[in-house]
């Protein structure tokens, strides 16, 4: 498949126009010089893998491994009849934490409500777990962090559509550790211990905005 006949009308960026790299550019983690990877060809990559409007893509290549493969022959980071260096081997397998920090960037940038959502239960698990070690703890503390974890889990295997990305998982981690929504830990806790949505009510966008149903990374 060449990526002149991918129809890339409804992707964030256009990956066939060099001009919409700018707008990339924007956000520092875009503006990271990468040692052995062009730009030119990276960031083509990381839209054609990673935008949530690549059903093209997915249903030519439903085999998560290949399509990473198909995708960097197809921008040119793998020379056609060659192999990939290692260079960009640890670019597939998610080994390069500057091209990782990209991608997840790239994510946040469609306003996922999974993602928003997964940020909002990462402050509720950061407030529980450093009052559990700062002495602080109060009954049901525990029940409630093992709630919030497994929604944690759940919410992360919705973006990543249960594949196994650990470096990317790690990386959006991190990012999420740099977000504060104001989420008040206390009013959470009363909700999980009456058995209740910790997050009824929260609506990390405005009040008029409806977001699209969520999709996720992999394949669907």
């Amino acid at each position: 498949m060449e990526l002149s006949k991918v129809d890339t009308r409804r992707f964030l960026f256009d990956p066939k126009r060099d001009q919409s790299f700018l707008g990339l550019k924007k956000h520092k983690e875009f503006q990271i010089e990468l040692r052995n990877i062009p730009e030119h060809k990276i960031f083509p990559y990381i839209i054609l893998m990673y935008d949530l409007n690549n059903d093209q893509i997915r249903n030519e290549f439903p085999f998560y491994p290949q399509r990473k493969v198909e995708v960097a022959k197809m921008v040119g980071l793998i020379p056609r009849g060659r192999s990939a260096n290692r260079t960009i081997e640890d670019v597939l397998i998610g080994k390069n934490e500057d091209v990782n920090k990209m991608i997840i960037k790239y994510l946040t940038l469609f306003n996922n409500p999974d993602v928003l959502m997964l940020a909002a239960y990462y402050e509720i698990y950061v407030a529980l777990s450093k009052r559990s070690f700062s002495g602080q703890f109060k009954d049901k503390d525990i029940e409630n962090i093992e709630k919030v974890n497994g929604k944690i889990h759940e919410l992360t295997d919705n973006i990543f559509g249960g594949k196994d990305e650990t470096e990317l998982i790690a990386e959006l981690y991190r990012t999420l550790e740099d977000q504060k929504l104001g989420i008040q830990p206390e009013e959470i806790a009363e909700k999980l211990q009456k058995g209740e949505d910790p997050l009824d009510g929260f609506n990390p966008y405005n009040s008029e905005y409806i977001p699209d149903l969520p999709k996720f990374l992999g394949s669907r």
